[in-house]
């Protein structure tokens, strides 16, 4: 027989596991629930180690910032940060054969649809998410270019949060011309710049994604 105490004991390593892995940030589970300036910390932190090739300071910054952004447990977190921080780690140093990083993006996108309850085609989005990353970097620096970026990850995100393309377009815009600083800025890119374009990024889907759950006025009879 236990005694009271072991069970007190056996209770608290129990909720401790549930919190540690399984528990979403905050209890939150709301998409629009994350912090936009830590989600923007978090991918500035992410890119930067991927300059410098720190795989457990990519997947570290990458797991945490999933966790926030898609209210997930830590576990589902890791499962997709583990992916996609292999994606990013080695796509930045590739010069051809892209197409290698394909299957980690699937793989991380796979989670994320699991855990939201999509129904998003993963190849096609993976594919999109190739295209914007690859873009940048093949192709003029202007402000075309950029926009053309910008529709790229609005491809992508409108699968991911279940959106039409359009309707992010304003979260996409900063991000990509983050994206294309970082990308181009060699060895020590403009951070400052990058890390400002990300936060308004981040703060603008949280309005988006605020603006999608508001609940419509009932009208007056």
């Amino acid at each position: 027989m236990l005694r009271p105490f072991r069970l007190l004991v056996l209770g608290a390593l129990a909720l401790f596991v549930y919190a540690a892995f399984f528990a979403v940030p905050d209890n939150k589970p709301d998409a629009d629930a994350f912090d936009a300036d830590a989600v923007a910390n978090y991918e500035l932190e992410m890119w930067k180690a991927a300059k410098v090739h720190s795989e457990f300071s990519i997947f570290l910054n990458s797991t945490m910032m999933l966790r926030d952004l898609n209210r997930m447990t830590w576990y589902r977190a890791a499962q997709e940060g583990y992916s996609a921080s292999r994606a990013l780690n080695g796509f930045v140093f590739l010069t051809a054969k892209y197409e290698r990083v394909m299957p980690d993006l699937e793989d991380a996108l796979d989670v994320e649809k699991t855990v939201k309850q999509l129904t998003f085609d993963t190849p096609a989005v993976a594919r999109t998410q190739l295209d914007w990353l690859v873009s940048a970097r093949l192709k003029n620096s202007d402000d075309n270019e950029t926009g053309h970026l910008a529709s790229l990850m609005a491809e992508e995100y409108g699968a991911r949060f279940h959106l039409r393309p359009d309707q992010v377009y304003a979260a996409t815009a900063p991000r990509a011309e983050a994206y294309k600083t970082w990308i181009l800025g060699g060895p020590d890119p403009d951070y400052t710049t990058i890390g400002k374009l990300l936060v308004e990024s981040y703060r603008n889907l949280k309005l988006i994604l605020q603006r999608v759950r508001a609940p419509r006025p009932t009208a007056v009879p």
